[in-house]
């Protein structure tokens, strides 16, 4: 049994939460290996499952990274998530997809690269007094910043460039992710497993820990649970993890911002072991559906 966790050239030897559960599984009696995902020397082929972690630098090499998991299609490798899926969930044009089947989200407004969309259009056409702009395809609040209902000229040439470089989304900016923070529910195998509450540093609106967000466990309601269990119910293909991103707007009602299904922290170290066990679980009921079957931990 050989089963590669991959990662990227900034995490080497796996991300702190990712050696927690190398380290779980180990336990189990697997052994898994850390594999960077942009090595050309890599046989993917060696390999019985692929379980995608930590690519955090797909997004400044993404006609790499898709090159590389239309390979690993063409080659048959058993990849956690799918292919299918990670190839859907790259361009944040999937939200399309998630609004169209009766999901709740902040309204946005996709544009395409190279189109004649206009900054100020969209604000005054939707009577936005202020939105979040960023790449369709990004990660970890790369190149993301907030626009008004009167943009500068500066934003307007900058949403102009990024408009040349790729396709772009606009979404209105909810007050809730600095009142009330970011809500991440883990999910493993499509069954809720663990969540966080993240906040934004005073003054900023991104969460991520590298722009001075924080982040604590939280215990949603059983109402917010199964509003983004309802998300995962509506995809078809196996899901070995999912982080489902939302805010619990002034209304009450859980708002998607992001379905993570490529490469998201997975905030294992704030569950004990429940969270290790929870995906080693996933993990063994995916690959015995597969027909490949885990070693006993007996």
């Amino acid at each position: 049994m050989r089963i590669c966790f991959v990662t990227c050239n900034d995490e080497p030897l796996l991300t702190r939460d990712d050696q927690l559960l190398t380290q779980y599984l180990l336990t189990k009696n697997i052994i898994t290996e850390a594999v960077i995902w942009d090595d050309d020397e890599v046989d993917w082929q060696q390999f019985d499952a692929i379980v995608l972690r930590s690519m955090w630098d797909y997004h400044t090499k993404t006609d790499k990274f898709i090159a590389w998991f239309n390979r690993l299609e063409i080659l048959a490798c058993k990849v956690l998530n799918p292919v299918s899926l990670v190839r859907w969930n790259l361009n944040k044009k999937y939200l399309e997809d998630i609004s169209v089947s009766g999901a709740l989200l902040p309204p946005f407004k996709f544009c395409v690269q190279n189109s004649i969309d206009s900054l100020p259009a969209i604000m005054k056409t939707n009577g936005w007094e202020k939105a979040v702009v960023k790449p369709a395809v990004s990660g970890g609040s790369f190149n993301t910043w907030i626009t008004t209902v009167s943009p500068t000229v500066a934003d307007e040439q900058k949403f102009a460039d990024m408009l040349r470089a790729g396709d772009v989304i606009v979404q209105k900016y909810m007050d809730e992710i600095t009142t009330n923070g970011e809500l991440s529910l883990m999910f493993f195998n499509k069954k809720f497993s663990h969540a966080v509450l993240k906040r934004a540093r005073q003054g900023d609106f991104r969460i991520q820990a590298k722009f001075g967000g924080t982040v604590e466990v939280f215990e949603p309601n059983e109402s917010v649970i199964n509003h983004a269990g309802a998300l995962l119910s509506t995809i078809d293909e196996p899901l070995l993890y999912a982080r489902v991103d939302g805010i619990v707007g002034n209304d009450g009602r859980f708002y998607l911002m992001e379905l993570e299904l490529i490469e998201p922290a997975l905030f294992i170290g704030s569950s004990s072991t429940a969270a290790c066990t929870n995906f080693y679980d996933a993990l063994d009921n995916l690959l015995y559906s597969a027909r490949i079957r885990l070693p006993s931990s007996n």
